[in-house]
């Protein structure tokens, strides 16, 4: 297997429960306890979590677009922004504008409330026109 942020052993738990088995099942066929196959999962998950995180974090490092949406922009005005943006790079944005509205909505959370940014939110778009929301 290639190298990865995961040990065999987590990788083991991983392989055993996408097969359907429960905790005690994976304890008893690893010759180990519930308690250490449950921890081994918690660690293993985290460290997946993290390492998505991390990829996220470097894909956002290397977008040639970045885009501040201060406070009190409209978020119909916000999206119409990231096309003319992202059309003045030459970067196609697979997204139709209520979808890109929708994703942005969604990953800003509390900092927009109806159609209005409510806190400043940054956009980046990547060279294959994934669009990627930070919350500062």
């Amino acid at each position: 297997m290639k190298e990865t942020v995961l040990t065999e052993r987590q990788i083991e738990v991983l392989r055993l429960r996408a097969q359907g088995l429960s905790t005690t099942e994976i304890a008893r066929r690893l010759g180990t306890t519930p308690s250490s196959v449950s921890a081994t999962e918690r660690k293993a998950r985290e460290n997946i979590r993290k390492a998505a995180n991390t990829i996220r974090l470097v894909r956002m490092l290397e977008a040639p677009l970045s885009i501040a949406i201060p406070p009190d922009t409209d978020l119909n005005d916000a999206v119409r922004e990231i096309y003319r943006r992202a059309d003045e790079e030459g970067i196609w944005i697979a997204h139709s504008f209520p979808s890109l509205a929708a994703q942005i909505q969604r990953e800003a959370g509390e900092r927009i409330r109806g159609r209005r940014v409510l806190a400043e939110i940054e956009v980046v778009v990547t060279r294959d026109g994934e669009v990627l929301v930070e919350v500062p």
